[in-house]
Formats: structure tokens, C-alpha cells, sequence
């Protein structure tokens, strides 16, 4: 259908040769009206002599070869009338922004699922530690570039327009909207757009060739899943499903990776090497029973583990009777008809204003339905108890973490707080930052590396840091803060009773007479010490 319905309706008026053509995103989506096609002839042209690599780009996409005709320039370009993103260029009123209602004409449940994705919300982290670590410890009141340039291009940024003094657009000499600098260019995936959409298309399909072949592949997921708190892609690296895929041939053919395949990409049909990051978080795949499981553009419907917090959490998905998604955590999920706060951000001016309300719950997607909901994947590759076992040892290293040191940790944290010993953030003291890297850093490493079969990552890039800093730097710390504020006997007794524990009476002895004999037995048969 090359005709796109859609709610904006303004008529062309003109061509280029009339100099007053109007083009809007309905009537610009018919890609075989001639008006269309002569616009988006003259950008072309145009372009060649400005951008010609751009317009390379575009040649060789799947918009370029489109059946139903050409989906160019002025297609994806164009503007309603009154959009203050909107201005007339050489005869045509465009927009140079883009936004997911735009690409939702073609690509309706594509928008949609990934609106009721995380990435969606990525840009939602003004009230986090992070974000108060990049704006305000790593930058100044007046100057924004830490996040500029670090935060918001991974997770996102408010588009904002310069304004005058009385709210009005200001505009260069070719009548374009100025853009604030700090955000844009942006292509975090959770862009907060001037029309309010969340999210950003080519965050994951670079313009303009807009190939899903880019999606599929593990460094297009490298720009932002990877570094000391998040190292998905050197997990993937690392682990075995990663070596298949980098020792595959990558390329064309069912027995490599077939990735620059067009259309449809399905595991165990068009490939069967190795799994990359959107085989298991997104992509589709044959089941048991011979038929194809769908994909989809929400990354979250296979996660049954919040790995990101302080302390894990299983992660049930629940949609209200007025539509919106959201996730609760908790072991026992949610029962349809409860009621549950829930909390979003909807974009008033430039700025976000957190909106919270009570809300009644429609339907639940539990944690263990989501689980099922990558096992069925798994099982593309691997025998039921094979993964059963794997999930084991997941839930294992996960409650590990959680008991031993995110647990005790917090709770010690906690208290501080309730004595007002820790005030607001912590990072006035060192031990604001020394606990924040044994969860948001080492505990994440940790936690995600066994999600992803990293044995490294898991323990000497994870567990071992943790132990590492939480003994011999959060534990004193902890003592010393408490110390200075005159509370530090009933800090000594709490910490003795953590230490008293069985899994921590290692630290008393540094190990059994038994296991040091061993140990001194092996050192001498291996490196004659």
C-alpha cells in the first residue's frame, strides 16, 4: 500500500517550479505521485553535489528499491504545516528531524513495540546517580558537554529548540529552527523528540540506508552496551556464542551468518551458526512445533532478571486497562485487577515532569513467562537440560551476589542514611563512590557476565572485584564514616555481626590450615615455590 494513512492533512499547492509547494507527511507518503517524485528528484540531485556520500547511502537501502516506488527525500522529509521543526527549503517544506511517528506510518508495530520497550525510557535519567556523576560531579551549572556528548548520546536527549526571550522559535537565514547544541546531533535510543515520541529509529538503523543487517550484528549494540558498567559486547566477546559468531564466515549463505540477508531473518531457516545480541533479545526463530516465533522490536520481553540494580530483581511485565506498559519486580507477580502505581515522563516545554498514578492492571506477563520466552530460543541450539542447568547456575551467581554483598551492603548504606551519616548522594566521601562501583559496576559486571556465559567477566572483572572493594574498602569505610560522626561503636557491632556470618569467616583466618596446605602443595608441583 503505497498510499500511508495518517491524522495530518495538508494539500501540496505547488511543485519546485511554482516556489510555494506545501508538502505534508500524508500526502508526502504517496511515493507514486509525480509532484513527489519530482522533489525528491531535485534533493537527490541536489544532494549529490553536497552530500554525495549520503545520497550513496540512500541509493543502496531498501527504501531506494522499494516495490511500491521509491521512498526518498521528501517522503520521510517532509513537515506539517505550522511544525515548528518545519521550515521551506528550495520550494519544499521540510523537517530535518525525524521522529518514530514518522517511521510508525510504514513501521506500525515496530513503533510500537519499541515504545513499550526500555530503550524507550533510556532517556529518562535525570533522577539518577548517573546522571549526577555527568552533570553535576563531571560538570559545571553552565556547561553540559560531559553529557552532551557522553550520556545523551547512548540514552538520549531532550530536542530543544533556541528560543527568544518571548518563547519563539529563533531561526537562521534559511528560515531552519536553530537547535540547542547540547542536544542535538543525538542519537540516543530513548531521544526525548520535539513531538514527544520517545525513542530514535536510527539509534539501531543508521541513516540512511536503514539496513536491518546493521541491527543484527553485536557492534551495532557496542556503541552503547559496553565499558566498565555495562560490557555486554566484550561479555558476547568473550563467551562461546560469540566466538561462534566471529569465527563464522560472515556474510552470505545459510551455513555463515547470512546477515546481509534482505527481509526476513529467522534462526534456523536463514541462519544457524551462532546467536547474536537480537537473536535472543529480539529476533525470530523456528519453534519445536515447526512454526515461526515472531520477532520483535521490545527487548525486554525475554528478561526475567533486573541485573541492573543494586540488588537483582525477577521482572514482571504488566499492561494497564488505559494501555501503558510498564514492569514490576518481585518474585510473586502482580494478579490482573490490582491496582499499581506507576510513574512515566511526558515532555512539557523542553523540560520532563515526572507524572505518577495509581493505574489498574489489564494483563501480566509474568517473570517465568518471560523466562520461557527466551528458553524457547534456547532451545533453537540446546537440550531442555542444558538449559534448565544453565538457568541454574544463573540464578545461582545471582542470589550469590545479591546475599553476600548487595543485600548487607545496602542495608549498612540504609542505616547510614537513617543516622544521617550518609547525606543526600554519598559522593561527598569516598565511600559514595567506592560503593557505587561494587553494584553499578563490578555487581552489574558480574551479574550480566553469567547471563551471557563470561566466565572472566564473571569472576575476576566481577565477583573477585566485589569481594575485592567490599572488604577492603566500602567495610572500613563504612567504620569510618561512623567514626567521625560518634556513632562508631554500633557501626563496629554491626559490621562484626555481618563478618560472624558463615560465608564471610574466611576473613578472620585468610582460609583453613587444610586449604593452605594445598594450596602450598600445588604452588610447589606447578611453579617449584
Amino acid at each position: 500500500m503505497y498510499l500511508i494513512r495518517s491524522a495530518f492533512i495538508v494539500l501540496i499547492l505547488g511543485i519546485f517550479a511554482a516556489g510555494t509547494a506545501f508538502g505534508t507527511t500524508k500526502e508526502s507518503f504517496d511515493v507514486r505521485n509525480p509532484a513527489n517524485q519530482e522533489i525528491n528528484k531535485k534533493c537527490i540531485m541536489c544532494h549529490l553535489k553536497e552530500n554525495k556520500s549520503l545520497v550513496l547511502q540512500w541509493e543502496n537501502s531498501p527504501h531506494a528499491a522499494a516495490k511500491e516506488g521509491q521512498i526518498a527525500c521528501f517522503t520521510c522529509h517532509a513537515a506539517e504545516k505550522g511544525d515548528e521543526m518545519g521550515y521551506m527549503h528550495e520550494g519544499a517544506f521540510i523537517k530535518a528531524i525525524l521522529s518514530p511517528s514518522d517511521c510508525g506510518r510504514c513501521h506500525e508495530p515496530e513503533t510500537k513495540q519499541m515504545a513499550e520497550s526500555h530503550h524507550a525510557t533510556a532517556g529518562e535519567i535525570m533522577a539518577s546517580l548517573d546522571n549526577m556523576l555527568a552533570e553535576v560531579v563531571g560538570g559545571t551549572p553552565t556547561n553540559k558537554a560531559n553529557m552532551a556528548s557522553g550520556c545523551w548520546q547512548c540514552h538520549g536527549s531532550v530536542i530543544a529548540l533556541k528560543r527568544d526571550k518571548d518563547g519563539s522559535v529563533l531561526r537562521s537565514k534559511t528560515d531552519a529552527p536553530q537547535m540547542d547544541y547540547n542536544t542535538w546531533p543525538n542519537t540516543g535510543i530513548g531521544r526525548i523528540n520535539p513531538d514527544g515520541t520517545k525513542g530514535v529509529c536510527i539509534a539501531c538503523h543508521s541513516k540512511h540506508s536503514f539496513r536491518a543487517s546493521v541491527a543484527r550484528q553485536p557492534e551495532n549494540c557496542g556503541k552503547c552496551h559496553l565499558g566498565p558498567d555495562h560490557p555486554q559486547k566484550e561479555i558476547y566477546e568473550e563467551s562461546k556464542h560469540g566466538i561462534a559468531f566471529f569465527t563464522a564466515q560472515i556474510g552470505g549463505g545459510r551455513n555463515a551468518m547470512n546477515v546481509t540477508k534482505d527481509g526476513k531473518w529467522v534462526l534456523g531457516d536463514d541462519y544457524y551458526t551462532a546467536p547474536t545480541c537480537s537473536t535472543c533479545h529480539m529476533g525470530s526463530f523456528i519453534k519445536l512445533n515447526g512454526s515461526v516465533a515472531p520477532n520483535s522490536h521490545n527487548v525486554g520481553d525475554r528478561i526475567s532478571w533486573n541485573l541492573r540494580a543494586p540488588i537483582s530483581n525477577k521482572l514482571n511485565r504488566v499492561t494497564f486497562t488505559d494501555g501503558s506498559v510498564t514492569d514490576i519486580s518481585g518474585e510473586q507477580p502482580p494478579r490482573s485487577g490490582q491496582k499499581a502505581k506507576t510513574k512515566t515522563y511526558v515532555r512539557e516545554g523542553d523540560k520532563l515532569k515526572k507524572v505518577i498514578a495509581e493505574k489498574t492492571i489489564k494483563d501480566v506477563v509474568t517473570w517465568k513467562q518471560r523466562r520461557a520466552n527466551m528458553q524457547e530460543v534456547c532451545k533453537s541450539c540446546h537440550g531442555l537440560n542444558q538449559i534448565r542447568n544453565f538457568y541454574s547456575q544463573f540464578d545461582d551467581l545471582i542470589n550469590l551476589y545479591n546475599d553476600k554483598f548487595a543485600k548487607p551492603g545496602k542495608a549498612l548504606v540504609d542505616e547510614l542514611k537513617r543516622d544521617k551519616i550518609w547525606e543526600n548522594t554519598g559522593f561527598q566521601h569516598k565511600i559514595g563512590f567506592t560503593w557505587f562501583e561494587v553494584w553499578h559496576h563490578e555487581g552489574r559486571r558480574a551479574r550480566m557476565a553469567v547471563a551471557m556465559n563470561a566466565p572472566d567477566y564473571t569472576h575476576w572483572h566481577g565477583m573477585y572485584e566485589i569481594a575485592r572493594n567490599f572488604y577492603n574498602e566500602f567495610l572500613p569505610e563504612v567504620q569510618e564514616l561512623a567514626d567521625h560522626a560518634g556513632q562508631g561503636e554500633k557501626y563496629k557491632k554491626l559490621i562484626a555481626d555481618l563478618l560472624a556470618k558463615p560465608e564471610h569467616l574466611w576473613t578472620r583466618t585468610g582460609g583453613s590450615v587444610e586449604t593452605m596446605k594445598l594450596i602450598n602443595e600445588e604452588q610447589k608441583l606447578r611453579y617449584n615455590q
